[in-house]
């Protein structure tokens, strides 16, 4: 079983286990340590428990206490969506409390980018029933809409993290912690914002921290990644229905290489599908229409 950590949580490891470190011939880890019939091997950014699973369950729940006072109340915050020319946008906010996080642990959700589409599907479907969650999908009119009127993709994803953290905070206003994935400075977050006309909403600021690679430090990002990544996926099923066609993800060759083999079957009006259903400002449009 392994766990990532942050810096806090690896002091915190080193600590709990400090009269337990052993010799290892393991180049790449940096402490190992024998606890009862358990190996515990820290590396730089994780931390792997080895044993018996009865005994690595049990140790388990006494290291997610020694966390509980850091984890109890936790906003977590992740976007998919926006690399890929078919489909919208979704940003998702998943609240955890201290009971949910042994139900998840067991799960063994991990990066959402590492899981394939089967596994994203049984994950969220389990997920949603566990996790206070709210999510919004930013559809591809609006989006090419905010775009035309001089707003650029990362003014959009500000505007969407702060709408599902309204919203969720509807629910709950007791919260220690709110991780967003870093995608820019906090202060051009906030800017964002600020200079968005289109910004109804207040400004959600208490208690907002932005960390890279948060997906794999928090628990409640990696769920919110999870459940972002199947919505979108939701969405690219219609598109995919609606043209009958297998529309592809991401962007570039694959997708110019799309509607080159299959430009006799794709809608007549083509300017007016893509402004429905792409992100119209990537370079593939020109290509595209072009042809």
């Amino acid at each position: 079983m392994i766990f990532y950590l942050s810096k806090e949580e690896k002091e915190k490891i080193i600590n709990h286990y400090r009269e337990y470190e052993i010799d290892s011939k393991n180049i790449h880890a940096q402490k190992v340590y024998k606890y009862n019939n358990l190996t515990i091997t820290l590396y730089k950014e994780k931390v792997m428990f080895q044993g018996p699973w009865s005994e690595i369950i049990t140790e388990y729940r006494d290291y997610w206490y020694i966390f509980d006072e850091k984890e109890t109340f936790v906003i977590g915050n992740d976007e998919v969506g926006t690399g890929d020319y078919f489909g919208p946008i979704v940003v998702t906010s998943c609240y955890l409390g201290s009971g949910m996080l042994e139900k998840l642990r067991q799960l063994g959700i991990k990066d959402s980018k590492l899981l394939d589409d089967k596994t994203i599907y049984q994950l969220a479907n389990t997920i949603m029933k566990i996790v206070l969650f709210e999510s919004v999908v930013i559809n591809n009119r609006k989006y090419n809409q905010w775009i035309e009127q001089g707003y650029n993709a990362n003014v959009i994803k500000a505007w969407g993290h702060n709408q599902v953290l309204v919203k969720i905070l509807q629910h709950k206003n007791n919260i220690e912690k709110i991780v967003i994935d870093q995608f820019v400075d906090s202060k051009l977050y906030y800017k964002y914002l600020e200079n968005m006309e289109a910004n109804k909403n207040r400004i959600v600021r208490d208690n907002v921290y932005f960390t890279t690679k948060a997906e794999s430090k928090y628990l409640a990002v990696a769920c919110s990644a999870i459940i972002s990544r199947y919505l979108f996926l939701e969405e690219i099923k219609k598109i995919s229905e609606e043209i009958k066609l297998v529309v592809p993800l991401g962007a570039g060759k694959p997708v110019t290489d799309f509607f080159n083999n299959n430009k006799d079957i794709l809608p007549k009006d083509l300017n007016k599908f893509l402004l429905r259903h792409t992100k119209y400002h990537f370079a593939n449009t020109k290509l595209i229409i072009k042809k």
